[in-house]
């Protein structure tokens, strides 16, 4: 395998309106590839991989409305493959086609960054399909209660490590392909999402003069307490599976946001700060 390269998708907004959630990226219609952006395309066919084939999550819940506003990185490898096999002459055993072998980027990883607003905070020991609360009369009264205040009040619940208030990036959908797992493909995915934001601190959230508004005359100062200003806060929801690559990459565990099931599979809520750029 080649040295990996990581190609960004920006957020691809309506060109990824042609999209059936309810058929996975290898049954898309051709005029549907023609027109999705290849990076979109590449990052979908190694969530049907993992996700969908792997992990047996249900189509129509791998594609979400997040995916037209988030970030997507792809992780490519160049691949030495065999694309012609030698063929010799049964009689003489004389070479009558040589093998013949090209390399390919190939893509083996995805992981996306979705931008504020978020869901509040799963809730200790629920259970979700598509985003979606499906046990709530199982749960203890001291949960209801705190999910009923979080739905009155519009503020998120606090945890060890949010204030409930603060924006943050939430990264998601890590996905290595399963033959390039353990060779650090995991780590360069998130590494990259992490610098690319520390980089681009005011990308969801620019000034006036960044969005080419001050000649409406708009007061900056306004603008900065109407819009939200992301900090450098990240957040994700990992699978139990997956906590050392999370910790590896600087985050840390939430004890106080408890576990909770995705589409079947237990999970745990991890922050990371990073220093970003003023």
């Amino acid at each position: 395998m080649g040295t990996p390269f990581i190609a960004t998708l920006e957020p691809p907004g309506i060109a990824l309106s042609p999209w059936d959630g309810s058929l996975p990226p290898s049954q898309q219609s051709p005029s549907t590839t023609s027109t999705v952006p290849k990076t979109f395309l590449d990052a979908m066919s190694i969530r049907e991989s993992v996700f969908i084939n792997e992990q047996q999550i249900p189509t129509e819940n791998e594609f979400d409305a997040n995916d037209p506003r988030s970030v997507h990185f792809v992780i490519y490898a160049s691949i030495n493959q065999v694309v012609q096999q030698e063929e010799r002459d049964a009689d003489s055993g004389r070479v009558m086609r040589p093998r013949k072998s090209e390399t390919r980027s190939v893509p083996i990883g995805t992981v996306r960054i979705v931008p504020f607003p978020h869901a509040p905070h799963p809730v200790k020991g629920g259970r979700y399909l598509a985003d979606e609360l499906v046990n709530l009369e199982e749960l203890d009264s001291e949960t209801k209660k705190a999910l009923e205040r979080v739905e009155q009040g519009g503020k998120d619940r606090k945890t060890s490590l949010h204030d409930g208030e603060e924006v943050y990036m939430k990264l998601g959908r890590l996905a290595v392909l399963k033959e390039f797992r353990g060779r650090g493909i995991a780590g360069q995915l998130i590494r990259r999402g992490l610098e690319w934001m520390r980089q681009h601190p005011r990308y969801f959230s620019p000034s006036v003069k960044e969005r080419g508004f001050e000649a409406l005359g708009i007061d900056p100062e306004r603008d900065a307490r109407m819009m939200p200003k992301w900090r450098g806060l990240f957040c994700v929801h990992a699978q139990v599976s997956a906590i050392g690559a999370w910790k590896r990459a600087g985050f840390v565990v939430d004890e106080e946001m408890g576990r909770w099931w995705e589409e079947g599979i237990e999970h745990v809520g991890m922050f990371c700060r990073v220093d970003v750029r003023a």
